[in-house]
């Protein structure tokens, strides 16, 4: 009788994949390297999205930075360096960064009509107000950004950073919106307001 490890043709020796093809042991090994395998590939394409998100994200941190530093600069172009500090735990405060000759710079935000107004704003050494950068806005054009101008912003330069402000005189010290964009001044008075706390928390006046 013939060996069963050889096939009737030519006797010659069958492998171990051919004598198991058929059986369950076969059928097992077969889904598990397939398992070892897609695995392997899931698990490479895991790690190269990871590392592509994180890369992005690192390279999103470093443009906004990178962004911030020229708007700073912009507001105290003479200053040599900012430092960034530990920033108080005011809502609506990024960050606060003191220059080498003692000016301040607050990244605040709030509320406006159609978004968060985020701004850049300078407090010069002297305690006073200094300039106002706009970093993100999304107002309507020509309503709400009217409250975003130059002119706007130099109603508030040389003001003190001190105390509040408000548009109605319900609080602090009064001062005039843009009509018509009521919102959008509104968030302007209180970005301002934030940057005059955070100042008076970082030892301002």
């Amino acid at each position: 009788m013939p060996s069963s490890n050889t096939t009737p043709a030519s006797g010659a020796k069958l492998s171990w994949i051919a004598r198991h093809r058929n059986g369950s042991l076969y059928a097992f090994v077969t889904v598990l390297v397939a398992a070892v395998v897609c695995g392997g590939v899931l698990g490479f394409a895991y790690y190269q999205g990871q590392w592509a998100t994180t890369a992005f994200t690192d390279a999103d941190a470093r443009l906004d930075e990178a962004q911030g530093g020229a708007q700073r600069a912009l507001l105290f172009p003479e200053a040599a360096s900012f430092e960034k500090l530990d920033a108080p735990a005011i809502e609506g405060l990024n960050s606060a960064y003191v220059t080498d000759a003692g000016d301040y710079v607050f990244d605040v935000q709030s509320a406006g009509y159609a978004g968060d107004v985020q701004l850049m704003i300078g407090i010069a050494s002297d305690g006073t107000v200094a300039g106002i950068q706009i970093v993100s806005e999304n107002e309507t054009d020509g309503i709400g950004t009217n409250a975003l101008t130059e002119d706007f912003f130099g109603t508030f330069t040389g003001l003190a950073a001190e105390g509040s402000l408000s548009l109605d005189g319900s609080e602090g010290t009064q001062v005039d919106g843009v009509s018509g964009a009521t919102f959008t001044s509104t968030a302007v008075v209180e970005d301002l307001n934030i940057a005059f706390e955070a100042y008076a928390q970082l030892g301002g006046n």
